[in-house]
Formats: structure tokens, sequence, C-alpha cells
């Protein structure tokens, strides 16, 4: 017995440390993402297949170099090159990557070597996952269980064209199931989730009781599902490393490296058998002025191919103007946007009364002077589409109160062309907006349906302007929808401001603060 004991005891893996790089939601920053390319390749060199290397998604949208690769089919998308740079391990889908639509993201998932998780988007023809569920991966005689999922809200942000026959599960829910199904059939030696999704709701969140479940549910899965010893996760750009606790008073390590090549998320774990895994975590900053030759030379030619299409010249702007302008009232930024989403549908054959926008992103500016392809990049930087819904004038009303409290952030700020009306600053939300007429004089009617336009984000409850505001449920949504385009709205801007050649000078002034 002593001597199969011993036996035994000599045929146990020794014990190890593993490495866990994650970087997350680089959004097409290769560029600047060549710092933390040039640190990993230095763990590499000295870990070997002790660095387990991570990506967490929303890398196929963001940049237009990434943008002109999608559109690329003669040359492999510049995601999965770098997917199959080190090569990473594993990555999870995010929800950008799905924006992207079917035709780009299956091709250039199709182009990696790297195995693509996301046991939570079903094919709706089968019933099982569109993409696979888990990998384990094997060091030094540990299994390592390695758990995809994708924040289910893709469907309230992205229309069904881009993603057609696919379904997305409650995450949470998710989570429970393949925990237990991976824990029955491998029994890992460390069990992992790589999730893209954020940390804990926020206030523009769904209610925690939607059949989605939580846009961010990273920290109520940790909480609530054991099983898990370490979850990396991204999709809210915040950069975290906590230790949580699961329901059986056990430690859970959640880490996100933040976004955009900004640096990576580091776990160092131990292995022995008949222990529970030792872990420790870390956020890395990746500033400095090294970068990875072999890396920017791979890059390259991807950069040259867009910045022939990027430096195309677009239109005159003859005033130099500011997204944070929307702050005291009607702007060109955003005005400019409502002329062309009011005039693009017109031109299609479509009736739209009104129109709401948003500036995308604070802190930005266009200089006066001929703008090119890729000043639209900064002016509209997601492939939204553009949608014209059906809304009473009192929905029009309950969805700008909505908007005007969450106008923090920036993107949720909506404003409308087509009517004229008022914003008492000091009243409390649901008495600061005033109509007085629609933009022509004639008459507001709070009872008459309008045809308004907005981006597809908006008008699929992206912002929950659509739910929270005017009172829809989710599932109600599409049944307000008129028209969709079949292209995306920054395409459509830059044609409209082709056509133009010379932007506008003044705002349309359709509102004011009082």
């Amino acid at each position: 017995m002593i001597a199969l004991t011993a036996f035994l005891a000599s045929c146990a893996p020794k014990e190890t440390t593993l490495t866990l790089i994650e970087t997350t939601d680089t959004h097409g920053r290769y560029d600047e993402f060549a710092n933390d390319v040039h640190v990993i390749k230095q763990m590499k060199a000295e870990l070997g297949d002790r660095l387990i290397l991570l990506d967490n998604g929303d890398d196929m949208q963001g940049t237009p170099f990434q943008y002109c690769s999608n559109q690329d089919a003669e040359h492999p998308n510049l995601v999965s090159e770098v997917l199959n740079f080190f090569p990473y391990d594993v990555a999870c889908v995010g929800n950008h990557d799905i924006e992207a639509g079917r035709k780009v993201f299956d091709r250039v998932y199709a182009e990696t070597t790297v195995p693509v998780l996301a046991a939570n988007v079903i094919d709706e023809t089968t019933g099982e996952p569109y993409f696979t569920p888990y990998i384990v991966l094997e060091r030094e005689g540990y299994k390592i269980a390695v758990l995809g999922l994708l924040t289910p809200y893709v469907v309230t942000w992205v229309p069904d064209r881009l993603r057609p026959g696919l379904r997305f599960d409650n995450l949470e829910e998710a989570a429970a199931k393949w925990v237990k199904i991976i824990q029955e059939k491998e029994h890992p030696d460390l069990m992992i989730g790589l999730f893209h999704s954020g940390y804990e709701p926020q206030a523009q969140n769904l209610p925690e009781d939607h059949p989605l479940g939580r846009e961010n549910a990273v920290k109520w899965v940790a909480e609530n599902v054991p099983g898990f010893d370490l979850i990396f996760f991204g999709h809210d750009h915040r950069a975290k490393a906590e230790k949580l606790t699961n329901p059986n008073g056990e430690p859970v390590y959640v880490l996100n490296s933040g976004c955009r090549g900004q640096g990576l998320a580091k776990a160092e774990v131990t292995l022995k058998k008949s222990q529970k895994p030792q872990i420790s975590v870390e956020l890395m900053p990746t500033e400095g002025d090294e970068k990875d030759e072999a890396f920017l030379a791979m890059l390259q030619p991807y950069i040259d191919r867009a910045e022939a299409y990027q430096n195309k010249e677009v239109a005159e702007l003859p005033v130099s103007i500011s997204s944070d302008d929307i702050f005291k009232g009607p702007c060109l930024w955003v005005d400019e946007i409502h002329r062309c989403q009011l005039e693009t549908v017109e031109a299609e054959g479509v009736n739209a009364d009104i129109s709401m926008a948003a500036p995308l992103g604070g802190g930005k500016t266009l200089e006066a002077g001929m703008l090119k392809v890729k000043d639209f990049f900064t002016w509209y930087p997601f492939e939204n589409s553009l949608a014209v819904m059906a809304l009473t004038g009192k929905e029009v009303k309950d969805f700008l109160e909505y908007a005007y409290e969450m106008k923090n952030p920036i993107y949720n700020f909506d404003c409308a062309a087509g009517i004229r009306y008022e914003v008492t600053d000091k009243n409390p939300m649901g008495e600061r907006i005033t109509i007085l007429s629609m933009a022509d004089g004639t008459p507001f009617d709070m009872e008459k349906t309008y045809n308004v336009v907005m981006n597809s984000y908006r008008s699929m409850g992206g912002g929950n302007h659509l739910i929270n505001g005017i009172g829809w449920a989710q599932e109600e949504i599409k049944d307000h929808v008129v028209w969709q385009s079949d292209r995306d709205l920054r395409s459509l801007f830059i044609d409209w401001a082709t056509k133009k050649g010379v932007l506008d000078t003044e705002p349309l002034n359709c509102w004011k603060i009082k």
C-alpha cells in the first residue's frame, strides 16, 4: 500500500505557476497596442507555455484602418492577423464584433487559429452554441477550463440584419449552466470565465429582472454562481483587479485590462494537486516608447491602405465645431447630423417629421477647413445605421425629458430637430421640456403620431430612451420601426456631405435652455 501511494504521488503533476494575461476592447487601436505587444513578447520568451494569453473582444470596430480591413475581402482581416500574431490561446466575442456583421465576423474568425468562445450565442437553426462554448487548456499536467460569454444586450444595439439566425441568451443563466457542465465533464484544476460583460449595472442599464438579465453581470456571477476561480471581463472599459467571494465563501478574482491598448490584466496562478489554486492579480500599465517592430511591420500595410481611404477630401467645414457645445444649446456638431438624417431619409422616399441625435463623444473638435474621411470617424465613430420610428407627440416629449436627464454620458444627450422647444434646466425630470411647435411653426400635437429618424442604436433601445424614457417594453420596440437603412450612418453622412460640398455655418436653433 505504501509503495502504491508513493507511485501515485510520483505520477501527480508538480506544483506549477502560470501567468495569464488579458487584453480587451482594443477597438482597432492596434497602433497604440504595440506597447502591449512588446511586453507580451518578453513574457512569452521568458515563460513559454506557462503564459496563457486571452483576448476579450470588441476588436473589429473603432478606427479607420480597422473599418477598411472589415470592408476588404482581398487581405486577411487585421483582427485575425493580431490574434494569430503570438498567437493568443483563446478569444471571446464582443458586441462590437457582432456589430461588424455576420459576413465580416464569420470571415475573421475563420481566418484565426485561435479558439473563439461565446457559449450563449445560439444558432437558431440547431439550437446549439454558434461559437465554441468553452475550451480546456492543458499545462504541465493541469487542466484549465475557459468559458466564454457575451452580454446578450447585443440585441438592443445591433439590428437583426447584421446577426441573422443568432439568439443571445441570458448571461447569468448561461454561466450557471455551463460551469456545472464543465465541472462534471472536465474536472478542471482551474475554472476561468472570459466574459465580454461589464462589472456591475450602471444607471442606464435595464432593470435586473429583464429577460436579458444584466448587461454588466460579472460581479453578480462571481458572487452568485459557484465554481469560478477567476473571471476576466471587459465591455465597460473600466480597468479593475479585485477579489470577491462566491456563495460558498471561496475567493473569485475578477480582472479587466481596460481598453484600447492602455494596459494588461495579469493573474499569477499556482496550481498544486488536491489544493485550491493560489491566485494573485494586478493591472499592468504598458506606457512607454518600446514598441514591437515585427508587429508594426505587420500593421503597416493595413495603415497604408487606410491612409489612402481616410485622406480623401469630402467637404468644406466653414467654421470650427465642438461636440461639447451641445451643453450650451443648439450646435453645428449635432445639427449637421440632423440635417443629414432628415435629408437622407427624404431622398429614400421616407417622410421624417423629427430627428433625434446626440454627440457620440465628449471633448471632440473639428477645425474649419477641408474635411477628410478620417474626420467623419471623429464626428461619427460608430457603425450605426439609420432608422425611422413612429412616436406620438407625448412620446417625443418623454424621450427628450429622459435625454436631458441622462445628458452625462454625452452620447445619451439627444436633442431634436423638426420641432421647436425649450428646456427649463431648473425643473425636475418630466417638467423640463416645453414643445412650442413644429419647426415650420405649425402646431405640435401630443396625440399625433410622428415619424422620428434616429440612429439604429437608439432605435433598438440603446441608452434606454425608449424603455426608461417612454416606457416601452424591449420586445415592443420593433413594432414602432417604420424604416431602416441598409448602410451604416457614417457612410451615409460622408455621401451627404460630399454632395453638399460646403457644410453649414449656423445651427438649426430648434431649442434653447432657459
